[in-house]
Formats: structure tokens, C-alpha cells, sequence
């Protein structure tokens, strides 16, 4: 999907969306998990391979659905649980520039900090999108999107658990 001029207000979050075309991807294994974070452009999807099935999520600007961008969301898969949270921010034009200037200095350095990846969209190279794992006891990742031309970004944060007390050791 090309790159598209969108707000937070356009987005549509699906938890059971196919798998899209991936421009670029992080691969992480956390004891039985599978984490396949997946770059679409301005977009993303996860995928996350369970003994039990797959669990999946996709954040993307979707002409064919309603924008929906739920605060949160939860889903259950067998004994494993996932959870998602997402927060939009209003910046202003130097607290965006921070906040991206931050995360591509951190991208530079990918060979230190191999959880992250980023991807950079359109005409302005403020609007990016950064996709980062940022634990394995639970697994957990992040993602920030940014839309310059409103002064936003969207963070998700997404965890998936063991919802057996001998599943990984994670509690309930």
C-alpha cells in the first residue's frame, strides 16, 4: 500500500486482518512465541506464532473500512493472551522533531540496538514509523507512528502472555 497523508483519525485497527505485503521485518523467537514484526509503509502488522494459533494485529490506513482506533484491546488465543494499548499524542513541531530525530539516531545504530527498526514515508522526513521488541518474559513490542503535518503520534504497545501459571512463568 503507497504511503497515504492520514491522521490517527484514519487509522483502522484489525486483529484479524491477512497477512500485506511487507516492506521490511523484525523476527524474534520468546520460548515458544514467534514475533514477526512487519514494516507496510507507513503501517504495521504483527504476527505472533503461539502453540495454540496465531495471533495478529494490523495498524494501517484502510480505504476499504471505517477508521476505528481503539484504546484497547484484548484477545485470547488457547492459553495465550494478547493485549494492546494505543495512545495519540498532539506534539508540538519541536517535540515531534525530538521524538523522531530520537528514534533515527537509534535506528542508525542498528548493530547495537537490533530491536528496532524504522521506516521513513512520504515528501517530510518526520513521518516515520518504528517498530521495536522491547521484551521476551512476556514478549512485548512497541510501535510509533508519526504524522507531522497534525503534529501526532501514535504509540501501541502490545504484550502476549501465558494465561497458564506453567505456560512461560508470566502471571496472569
Amino acid at each position: 500500500m503507497p504511503y497515504a497523508d492520514v491522521s490517527a483519525a484514519s487509522l483502522t485497527f484489525r486483529p484479524d486482518a491477512p497477512s500485506m505485503p511487507v516492506l521490511d521485518l523484525l523476527e524474534r523467537d520468546a520460548g515458544p512465541l514467534r514475533l514477526s514484526l512487519r514494516l507496510l509503509g507507513a503501517s504495521h502488522q504483527a504476527v505472533v506464532a503461539t502453540p495454540d494459533g496465531l495471533i495478529s494485529e494490523t495498524l494501517a490506513y484502510r480505504t476499504d473500512l471505517a477508521p476505528d482506533l481503539p484504546e484497547a484491546f484484548s484477545q485470547r488465543v488457547g492459553s495465550w493472551r494478547h493485549r494492546y494499548e494505543c495512545t495519540v499524542e498532539k506534539l508540538t513541531v519541536p517535540e515531534l522533531r525530538q521524538r523522531v530525530r530520537s528514534l533515527r539516531d537509534r535506528a542508525v545504530l542498528r548493530t547495537v540496538e537490533p530491536d528496532l527498526l524504522v521506516g521513513v514515508f512520504g515528501e517530510d522526513p518526520d513521518a516515520l514509523t518504528a517498530l521495536e521488541v522491547t521484551g521476551t518474559a512476556p514478549l512485548s513490542w512497541r510501535t510509533v507512528h508519526t504524522y507531522p503535518q497534525y503534529g501526532e503520534v501514535v504509540t501501541t504497545t502490545s504484550t502476549v502472555a501465558s494465561t497458564s501459571a506453567t505456560g512461560t512463568g508470566v502471571p496472569r
